[in-house]
């Protein structure tokens, strides 16, 4: 059971208003959502759970999703992926209604793939920082799949890159991402994934990823 103080900072991220950046939903028979705010001069970004729940063996009569959410990214981020950094993330059953809340901070100076490509932002890199910038892909995927963690959600709307500066890549929305025992059956799903919906990524592009992991 929350302790009062618990409950008490719950409650001050759930009562913080912002922009939609993911309008409500119901699904699974719930509802999330997702809004942006300014928190001490950083943009932060407030996901809301109400009874949006995923069940497994061990959780057999379910748990918020944003609990498996949490425990992706603290994972991933021990494997030296690069994700949104956790500020706060709790889930608690209030009169037996499970609301949840997972606050992360903007991944500053990031851009989705999709676009940096949209952009352009490909024809004024130098070639050896076009270059990295698709090795660091590769890397941002072997890294996550060292653990045998597969995206699940693997879409260029969720692979971010910073070309400017120290040249990195990372993933967001991880809220579907599961473990396989086998690493290789997380390297297909999420490659083939990819490649179904690979648009503005050139496909001579995603096969210099694609050598680049596989020489890793």
């Amino acid at each position: 059971m929350a302790s009062r103080a618990e409950l008490e900072e719950f409650q001050r991220w759930w009562d913080t208003e912002g922009d939609w950046v993911e309008e409500p939903n119901e699904r699974r028979k719930g509802m999330s959502g997702v809004q942006r705010i300014e928190r001490d001069g950083k943009t932060l970004y407030v996901k809301r759970q109400v009874m949006h729940l995923f069940h497994s063996l061990r959780y057999p009569f379910g748990r918020p999703t944003i609990v498996r959410e949490i425990q992706v990214i603290n994972e991933l981020s021990a494997a030296g992926v690069i994700v949104p950094k956790i500020v706060y993330g709790k889930a608690l059953q209030i009169n037996g209604e499970w609301r949840a809340l997972l606050v992360t901070e903007d991944m500053k100076d990031f851009v989705c793939i999709g676009d940096w490509y949209t952009q352009k932002q490909n024809q004024a890199c130098e070639p050896e920082v076009m270059n990295e910038l698709l090795k660091q892909i590769a890397v941002a995927f072997k890294k996550m799949h060292s653990v045998n963690r597969q995206h699940g959600c693997c879409y260029v709307r969720h692979i971010y890159v910073k070309s400017h500066g120290d040249v990195q890549a990372g993933f967001l929305d991880l809220e579907k991402s599961r473990r396989r025992w086998v690493r290789e059956k997380a390297v297909r799903h999420d490659f083939k994934q990819l490649e179904k919906y690979l648009e503005p990524i050139p496909p001579e592009d995603w096969q210099r990823v694609k050598e680049h992991y596989y020489s890793l």
